[in-house]
């Protein structure tokens, strides 16, 4: 009885070990590929950022991280019309999208085309301020100076 409990909670725990080696991209957790959904941060960095009327606020210049390693903000260097300076955008404030499709909140998710991203290819990312333009006159400077 023993030995068939302990072949019982072996084969059980091979099985899981099997599901869990399928779920993961590459040996020991590695990923090997980015999966839906998923890009280096590299794709975003000196991307366009826009306003609602598809007006150029400014330019992705870095991103910031919490202890974690999530990003909390897009750092953008906005445009001299708006205040010619670098802000922190908290992610609540900007949306994500194909840059060939209106951002909707995710960069799976396609709406209507877009003006200035017409010219764009299809594995740009696009990124929306979704504050009002007199709230992003209004941003403090960001200072990276620890």
């Amino acid at each position: 009885m023993k030995t068939l409990m302990t072949a019982s909670l072996l084969a059980s725990t091979l099985l899981a070990s099997a599901a869990l080696a399928q779920s993961t991209s590459g040996s020991a957790g590695f990923i090997t590929r980015l999966e839906p959904g998923q890009m280096l941060a590299s794709k975003i960095m000196d991307e366009e950022v826009l306003g609602a009327n598809n007006e150029d606020i400014g330019d992705v210049e870095d991103l910031v991280l919490d202890r974690d390693g999530r990003v909390v903000a897009l750092v953008v260097e906005v445009e001299e019309g708006l205040g010619d300076r670098t802000v922190a955008l908290p992610l609540s404030a900007v949306r994500m999208g194909a840059g060939d499709v209106a951002a909707t909140g995710s960069v799976q998710n396609q709406g209507q085309a877009g003006g200035a991203s017409a010219a764009r290819n299809s594995d740009d990312v696009r990124i929306m301020v979704t504050m009002p333009v007199d709230q992003l006159k209004s941003a403090p400077e960001f200072d990276d100076n620890d």
